[in-house]
């Protein structure tokens, strides 16, 4: 498969709003490029992908996740004690 042909495949997973929670967690790695940045910031998500988020250990993840205005606040609570001042920048610059 062509490299523009599966990053249009993996941001059309990204943003089905049927995918299953599962696969939303898998698309976190760095292999699913730029759709899986994109979940991250561009849409709501299930608990369990913002709770795979919050404690994944690649700081760029949370970063994204704490800018994801589609999440609600209160779920990104614990990011307002992230060691990285990046994290918490996101975060204040976020919903």
């Amino acid at each position: 498969m062509s490299g523009s042909l599966r990053e249009l495949w993996l941001r059309g997973i990204a943003f089905n709003p049927a995918a299953p929670s599962d696969v939303l967690i898998r698309l976190l790695d760095q292999a699913a490029g730029e759709a899986g940045q994109l979940t991250r910031e561009g849409r709501d998500l299930p608990d369990a992908v913002i709770d795979a988020a919050l404690c994944h250990p690649a700081r760029a993840i949370r970063r994204r996740l704490a800018g994801n205005r589609h999440v609600d606040p209160a779920r990104l609570a614990p990011l307002i004690t992230a060691p990285s001042g990046i994290i918490r920048a996101a975060l204040a610059r976020g919903p």
